[in-house]
């Protein structure tokens, strides 16, 4: 068995995550290294703050280089908006951890791998190896879902659709309200064309989908994806 550890920023931060959050029920069978669990976890603290917050800076760097092209190229003649606003970074939240999370990931996994009571439904669950490899059921299937920006600022969507319909999309915006149905796609692709923030704003916005099959919900719900947008000119 290989580990399948994505190189993809998102998708990394989802499977050390995972890899966190389940370790513990299996403390029996694994008898990790109480201070190797400890590292991980301050390491994936960073992680999921970092990321999100690189997401933060991309979209602001994206809606810069926009107005410096509207100045540089037009084709408005008319006096520019205020420069977009830059992001601040927001008090440190967690501990600042060593580098090469993905080293540390590796050697905590091949760790449990050597353990007799390791199996391939512990990997599994604890994202070391896809769930594709095993899931048959068409109603026991979780979407992968990706996210992106479009040279438009607005963020699309992936998910394979294999034998289903398409997926239902959710969406949450930070507002309070959590996730809320915002469309159903047909395609692999979803493009979100909702108005992005305000001039110089930036925002981060949340997705999960799950597939739909006879018009129904089908299967698990999928990873949950996170990116920045940022308004533009």
């Amino acid at each position: 068995m290989t580990i399948d550890l994505s190189d993809i920023d998102s998708e990394f931060a989802i499977q050390y995550n995972l890899l966190c959050t389940n370790i513990g029920k299996y403390d029996k069978e694994l008898k990790p290294d109480p201070d190797d669990v400890t590292e991980l976890k301050a390491v994936n603290d960073y992680i999921q703050f970092v990321f999100r917050l690189n997401l933060l800076v991309q979209a602001y760097a994206h809606s810069f280089t926009s107005y410096k092209n509207q100045l540089h190229f037009g084709p408005s003649k008319e006096l520019l908006s205020s420069l977009p606003q830059a992001p601040i970074y927001p008090v440190l939240p967690v501990t600042i951890t060593n580098g090469n999370a993905k080293a540390l990931y590796l050697k905590f996994a091949k760790e449990c791998m050597k353990n007799a009571n390791f199996t391939e439904t512990i990997g599994i669950a604890l994202g070391l190896f896809p769930a594709s490899s095993t899931a048959k059921d068409p109603t026991d299937i979780t979407p992968k879902l990706t996210v992106k920006l479009t040279t438009g600022g607005h963020p699309i969507l992936h998910a394979a659709k294999g034998i289903y319909q398409g997926y239902q999309v959710w969406k949450d915006v930070n507002d309070g309200k959590g996730y809320c149905k915002l469309d159903s796609s047909l395609c692999a692709d979803y493009h979100d064309t909702s108005d992005l923030p305000a001039i110089g704003i930036g925002k981060v916005w949340k997705y999960k989908v799950i597939y739909l099959l006879k018009s129904a919900h089908c299967g698990n719900w999928s990873n949950e994806v996170i990116i920045g947008v940022f308004g533009q000119i």
